[in-house]
């Protein structure tokens, strides 16, 4: 009898943790969902888009964002600590619909390349090849800091529910050239063509709570 009993505890034993695992295997498993945050990490830019030597300065939530949820990563160039104004960065925006993310493409534009000075940010030759997006804009104002002559660029693009701000210092002849910042562009355009549909099962995109600062 007492041989029986514990057969049956160890049997119920078995069958609990069966139960208890099988729900931390389809969470950990292949079949994973990918959250709207993963997406959007795939998508931002990283080092081996730029010269080398450049490295990421700063990563978080953009401090301007309406609806959805947004990630940006902002990277600097060498000499890192001397030349703070030789930097690159991107911000990607996700909205629930594409209603959301052409409204906010409108403002984004309006923010970054402003009308009322829109013949100062001309779009280079040099940064007009295919791309996969829906809409975008291109401006480059030029500039002089530090008796150095360079051009303000900012880059903004709708990918469906997408949204991406691609912004940089760009150069004659170091650290940023307009050539390398094209690499650039043209790498950020083929990882926003592969997020433009979210993985299988991905969660639905929340409204986010009011965003952290970017410092």
């Amino acid at each position: 009898m007492m041989r029986r009993s514990l057969l049956v505890i160890l049997g119920l034993w078995l069958v609990g943790l069966a139960a208890c695992s099988l729900p931390f295997s389809r969470m950990t498993g292949p079949g994973t969902p990918e959250s709207p945050t993963a997406r959007i990490e795939r998508g931002l830019m990283d080092a081996t888009d730029l010269p080398f030597g450049w490295s990421r300065r700063s990563t978080g939530v953009p401090q301007d964002q309406m609806d959805g949820i947004a990630r940006y990563r902002d990277y600097q160039g060498p000499p890192r600590y001397a030349m703070p104004f030789v930097r690159a960065g991107q911000i990607i925006y996700l909205y629930a619909n594409e209603t959301e993310s052409r409204t906010a493409y409108k403002a984004l534009v309006a923010e970054n390349i402003p009308p009322a000075s829109a013949n100062k940010w001309p779009w280079p030759p040099a940064l007009s090849f295919p791309t996969h997006a829906d809409e975008i804009t291109v401006g480059c104002m030029a500039w002089v800091i530090d008796n150095i002559p360079n051009k303000a660029c900012s880059v903004i693009a709708r990918y469906g529910d997408l949204v991406t701000v691609v912004d940089g210092q760009v150069f004659e002849d170091r650290w940023l050239t307009m050539a390398q910042f094209r690499r650039l562009l043209e790498r950020v355009d083929a990882r926003m063509q592969t997020i433009r549909q979210p993985a299988a099962n991905e969660e639905r995109v929340p409204t986010s709570p009011p965003a952290m600062k970017r410092g």
